[in-house]
């Protein structure tokens, strides 16, 4: 003999669920909200679609077979939904590692600029082109740009002027390298993430930029290019003061390397090589890693 099914809704916590006709007006409790509930009297052809969890036969031993279906459908959902969140971390994870290989070959395509100013003049570009009076005007990433195949965009520019006066700002909004900008930024955005490590000791002391040739520490091991969440304008003269950074990586503060790239920093060395160093790599070992005649020993795979 066939059974008919019937849908019912728990009227305390609105689950809904398929039951047979045999069990008809009995008495049982939600597998869900744990209340008391009684079957009504269904009435022929009011076949329903499973979609929830009632136990029944807390008076009748009959309808214990109708509990344990429920808690197996309950034990089903809970696996799909566990499964689901799995799911959803592999493809964060997923994302994560695609939004770090595209911030460290856009460190790698500016790296290949930097070092090929520096072949032509000798050292890298100054973080910034001052005035006559020494006044910061616009970013070395305006003074990069025809290493980066941008000769038209350059030509735009009054390197006279501040970055922010009409005509340079106008020409910073509308015409960005994408090169410039961070995976994780909107496309409409023009802050950069990517920063020199300026002060005493690094490549770009207040002295002067260094070059290639006066690495003493080795190119593969000293750190040129570093992505920080310090917030300007790809035109603006600001990078990463390496005092107030005080080589700590993802803090709060807003001024150390990383804050834009989960679980650590992406950086390139003077060899033109990206990598990732995690968040736990101790204060003193970025130092190290950022001053190119410091001396300091550091393991071979210190960046692998």
């Amino acid at each position: 003999m066939n059974r008919m099914p019937y849908l019912f809704t728990c009227p305390h916590c609105h689950t809904r669920t398929e039951v047979e006709d045999e069990f008809s007006g009995q008495s049982g409790e939600c597998v869900v909200c744990g209340r008391e509930i009684t079957l009504p009297n269904f009435a022929p052809g009011a076949v329903a679609r499973p979609s929830g969890g009632v136990r029944i036969g807390k008076r009748r031993r009959s309808a214990a077979w109708v509990a344990a279906a429920v808690v197996m459908l309950l034990l089903v959902g809970a696996s799909i939904i566990a499964v689901a969140r799995v799911g959803g971390s592999t493809a964060q994870k997923l994302r994560q590692g695609r939004e770090r290989i595209a911030s460290i070959k856009n460190l790698e395509t500016i790296a290949q600029a930097l070092n090929a100013y520096a072949a032509d003049h000798g050292a890298y570009p100054p973080p910034a082109i001052k005035s006559r009076t020494g006044k910061p005007l616009l970013s070395w990433r305006v003074m990069i740009l025809p290493y980066l195949g941008e000769e038209e965009l350059y030509d735009q520019f009054n390197l006279n002027a501040a970055w922010d006066s009409d005509q340079n700002q106008m020409i910073t909004y509308q015409a960005m390298p994408s090169v410039y900008r961070h995976p994780n930024s909107q496309p409409w955005a023009t802050d950069t993430a990517y920063h020199l490590v300026t002060g005493a000791g690094t490549l770009f002391p207040k002295t002067g930029p260094l070059g290639p040739k006066q690495v003493v520490d080795g190119a593969t091991k000293t750190i040129l290019l570093v992505e920080s969440q310090g917030s300007s304008s790809w035109t603006e003269p600001i990078d990463l003061d390496i005092v107030a950074s005080g080589g700590r990586i993802n803090s709060v503060t807003g001024n150390d390397f990383g804050g834009v790239t989960e679980g650590g920093v992406c950086v390139v060395t003077v060899d033109g090589r990206g990598h990732f160093l995690p968040e736990s790599t101790a204060a003193m070992t970025v130092n190290a890693l950022v001053t190119p005649r410091g001396g300091e020993p550091l393991p071979d795979d210190v960046l692998d």
